[in-house]
């Protein structure tokens, strides 16, 4: 339904427009969220507070670990030279993927065993679970970007839709089935390799064509070394950027408990569709139009492009944060049961952090098309560093489950405006060299 209406939408506009681009790859996406959005009242009435933040705690180990899986070489496939350098960079993101994959194991074990930010509440046999996760993940996010290489949105979104469906079918039957935590990992397993292997399928046989007759050690030394601003300044970058995202709910379970991590987990998971929907969708289509800009010269286009969308984010977002704030602490305990109501009060309150993300985040793609990976390092320690004091804020003076959240919202907001800063300073300076340098 929403891919129908997105294409007949799309179709009015014009052939190769931003605006049409956006609009297919949200339309296709939406689905995907609407499954998860309908499927969770099921969800939260068959399992409990504590198992959502069980999860949702793993959740946070994966969106951290999962970061830089590939080392961030997956981006560098959106501006290979050609389809055979393409090949040959997404060969070198697999192999580190799986490697990647199964060191996370340990890892996760290490923070299990020594009950690090609370990782203590996870099951023993959360680390071998990771692994397929991970792996599943991982491969689906190289084989993303090399679909974006190639326009294939419709690939994308079928493969996210796919994701969506075996989560939310298996969370919903091995949960009735009285499959509690085992079922919730489960339906993580499930939805990343539906989704990867549903990728990999159909942007193999794209490029298949273009596959060179051998991919040696020298070529892959020799992409590596090409692109080595990926794992040596994205990587970290990244890994800092998700380790304040993954923070919040560890913080939560370490000061309030498993029950509060779930109270938490679900209100952000409601408050970021618009940041998963149209951010994700914009973050894509932005990344190609500036990639074209940027190689083509065109440092007019590339600078009215992220102006641009940057006043349209701030213009769209304003509807879901108002209908949050007001709506949220009456709409969550109806939709999902009473137990959740202090998730209701929380997603009003985390709703500007989360706006703020919606208007910056899609923007910072901009650093990965200028090669400007390492000033997203200043956003990287000052959200850290100011998570980390609303966490020491919140244990010294013993706030309640609420206030705590007020103070890692705050904190959040600040952070995204100190990025938006970062952001407009570097563009302007990257793309007024690149000007100068085409025209002395």
């Amino acid at each position: 339904m929403f891919a129908d209406m997105g294409r007949r939408l799309g179709g009015r506009l014009p052939k190769g427009s931003i605006a049409r681009k956006i609009i297919t790859l949200a339309s296709g996406t939406a689905l995907a969220q609407l499954v998860t959005i309908c499927a969770m009242p099921v969800v939260t009435r068959l399992y409990t507070p504590a198992e959502i933040g069980v999860i949702s705690l793993f959740l946070s180990f994966f969106v951290f670990w999962s970061a830089a899986l590939s080392l961030r070489y997956e981006y560098a496939l959106l501006i290979a030279q050609d389809d055979a350098e393409s090949h040959v960079i997404r060969r070198l993101a697999v192999v580190l993927v799986v490697m990647m994959s199964v060191l996370g194991m340990p890892v996760l074990w290490g923070l299990y065993r020594f009950d690090v930010l609370g990782f203590g509440l996870l099951p023993d046999w959360a680390p071998i679970m990771a692994v397929p996760i991970l792996l599943g993940f991982g491969v689906f996010m190289v084989y993303r970007s090399w679909a974006l290489r190639a326009g294939m949105v419709g690939a994308i979104t079928k493969a996210s839709v796919a994701r969506s469906v075996a989560n939310a079918g298996t969370r919903i039957l091995l949960g009735l089935a009285g499959g509690a935590l085992v079922a919730l990992f489960a339906a993580e397993v499930a939805g990343a390799c539906c989704a990867m292997l549903k990728l990999v399928r159909d942007v193999g046989r794209h490029f298949s064509s273009t596959r060179p007759k051998a991919i040696t050690r020298g070529d892959l030394t020799r992409v590596s070394r090409k692109f080595v601003k990926f794992p040596l300044f994205e990587t970290p970058s990244a890994w800092v950027n998700q380790l304040s995202l993954a923070l919040p709910v560890p913080l939560v379970a370490t000061l309030h408990g498993a029950t509060a991590a779930g109270w938490f987990g679900l209100a952000r998971l409601m408050v970021a569709v618009p940041n998963t929907q149209i951010g994700g969708a914009v973050a894509d289509v932005f990344q190609m139009e500036l990639a074209n800009a940027v190689i083509a010269g065109n440092t007019a286009d590339a600078r009215r492009l992220f102006y641009r969308l940057m006043g349209k984010l701030a213009l769209i977002g304003v509807l879901p944060l108002c209908g949050v704030m007001i709506l949220g602490p009456w709409l969550v305990p109806w939709i999902f049961g009473s137990k959740w109501s202090e998730a209701g009060v929380a997603a009003a309150v985390i709703s500007p952090w989360l706006y703020a993300g919606l208007i910056v985040s899609p923007l910072s793609r901009a650093l990965s098309v200028l090669q400007a990976q390492e000033f997203k390092l200043i956003y990287d320690f000052c959200a850290l560093l100011l998570l980390a004091g609303a966490y020491l804020v919140s244990k010294i003076w013993d706030y309640s489950f609420l206030h705590t959240i007020v103070a890692i919202s705050v904190a959040g907001f600040i952070s995204y405006a100190i990025y938006a800063f970062v952001l407009i300073a570097v563009v302007e300076r990257h793309l007024s060299n690149i000007y100068l340098h085409r025209h002395p």
